[in-house]
């Protein structure tokens, strides 16, 4: 089956679901045969240990404890192309000091930009792209 806009959008809606409010949502948007993609600089986890809804609602657990208030938002998309569904999104955290990474000082506010890219197939993703990166940059939305 082909993503269409509206199947991507509900998709979307759930990988949202599942960074904001609920890993566990990962259940009903991840397929049986899963892979992630990730940019190996920065990358908090092997990519190829997730491999199905269970490993990746733990990933997401694991990733959005060491952070507060960690919020995601769509700055535009879902765009459509056959199976995939590109979006551009925003998050906004403060950080704990739990990733090892330079700039996560406890306390300091971050923002990070990035592009979600997902393979859906009869209405589950199957792949899934994500690369993201601090910056100054304010949303469409903020402007």
């Amino acid at each position: 089956m082909v993503a269409t806009a509206r199947t991507a959008a509900e998709v979307w809606d759930g990988w949202l679901e599942m960074w904001n409010e609920d890993p566990q949502s990962a259940h009903k948007i991840i397929g049986a045969e899963y892979r992630l993609h990730l940019p190996t600089a920065g990358a908090t986890i092997d990519p190829d240990t997730i491999r199905d809804a269970a490993s990746m609602a733990d990933w997401v657990s694991g990733f959005t404890g060491k952070f507060e208030g960690l919020r995601y938002e769509t700055d535009f998309g879902p765009v459509v192309d056959g199976e995939l569904a590109v979006c551009r999104w925003f998050g906004t955290a403060t950080c704990l000091g739990r990733t090892g990474w330079p700039s996560d000082v406890p306390g300091k506010r971050i923002t990070w930009v990035g592009v979600d890219i997902l393979r859906i197939v009869d209405g589950l993703i199957v792949e899934a792209w994500t690369q993201g990166a601090e910056t100054d940059e304010k949303p469409r939305s903020a402007a």
